[in-house]
């Protein structure tokens, strides 16, 4: 019986069911791609960013729903770059997605006509023509003639995969699979207030109960965030970790404590503390000075001076000579 045609055949019998790092941004493009074909029917429904955190979240959805990939290698395929390890945002992902068309328009099509309507290739099969457009592409980028290595088209061109499980010739295959999503995703009603809050939305798919791991969504310690934000952060973690005691007898004690440490990982940065401790002003009077015109002392008012305690209580003089004893 033959296999019924989904994303999932296509990109396994595309990459032969094996996954390196340098496929990375080739299976995000497709995942972007196949997300986009998902929600098209669903965008007039949705708001301008109601349709980026569902686009990433169905994405993230397909690439976990590839079985040769283990769960870090999911998280991989979807960082922003591979030198940062940052999680795609769903702005960022929106501009990828709507590249992938262009960039197939622009770098691969004017050259799979050429090799298409070349005699010696007429009766090749789509996987064939694809690895005599590889070689023609390999020969033009290094004026070399000898074969091009495996990992060639992940490594120089990474929307090649998804004209490979996409196209025919030159142009989409009629007999595309229908694009069904895994899951209904979900969307705030509310637009996120900053990127960090989206990220964490977007984790949960839109409702409280995480469904990714937020392990390396941590927030840049130098990154600066307003109060504002920093208290919206909080409180999206505080409701969703109230939401997880609402599981508890449901899941496993280990699934609840891996989201609890995942909405930990999510947390801003500890703000930084009130710089000097607090200052008190103190009041003193100096010893009689003595005057030219008499010999009698009087006292004289001295201005404020500072007197800076610590945080553990103890004090600290900002001029010994105007120091005073407390």
């Amino acid at each position: 019986m033959a296999e019924e045609d989904s994303f999932q055949v296509r990109v396994v019998n595309a990459t032969k069911g094996t996954y390196h790092n340098c496929m990375r941004r080739s299976l995000q493009t497709v995942a972007l791609y196949e997300a986009n074909r998902c929600l098209t029917n669903r965008y007039s429904t949705l708001r301008p960013f109601q349709r980026k955190i569902a686009l990433i979240a169905t994405a993230i959805d397909l690439i976990k729903s590839l079985d040769f990939l283990d769960d870090y290698h999911c998280q991989e395929i979807m960082f922003r770059t591979q030198a940062s390890r940052e999680p795609l945002d769903s702005h960022l992902a929106w501009r990828r997605m709507k590249q992938i068309s262009r960039e197939i328009n622009e770098t691969i099509l004017p050259k799979a006509k050429e090799v298409i309507e070349n005699e010696d290739n007429m009766e090749k099969s789509h996987d064939e023509i694809c690895d005599a457009l590889l070689q023609s592409m390999f020969e033009e980028s290094t004026k070399k003639s000898k074969p091009h290595h495996l990992m060639w088209e992940y490594n120089h061109n990474h929307v090649f995969l998804a004209y490979r499980i996409y196209y025919r010739g030159v142009n989409v295959d009629p007999n595309l699979f229908p694009a069904t999503p895994l899951r209904y995703v979900e969307v705030p009603i509310v637009k996120p207030e900053n990127t960090q809050q989206a990220r964490i939305i977007t984790a949960s798919g839109g409702d409280g109960a995480p469904s990714i791991p937020l392990a390396n969504m941590t927030m840049n310690s130098h990154v600066e965030i307003t109060d504002e934000e920093r208290r919206a952060i909080l409180k999206e973690v505080k409701d969703h970790t109230e939401l997880l005691k609402e599981f508890e007898g449901v899941i496993s004690e280990e699934e609840l404590s891996k989201r609890k440490r995942a909405l930990y990982a999510a947390l801003p940065p500890v703000p930084l503390p009130a710089s000097g401790g607090k200052v008190q002003r103190k009041k003193a009077k100096s010893a009689a000075t003595p005057n030219t015109a008499s010999t009698a002392r009087k006292e004289v008012d001295e201005p404020e001076v500072c007197v800076r305690l610590d945080v553990d209580g103890d004090e600290e003089n900002p001029a010994a000579e105007d120091s005073v004893e407390v």
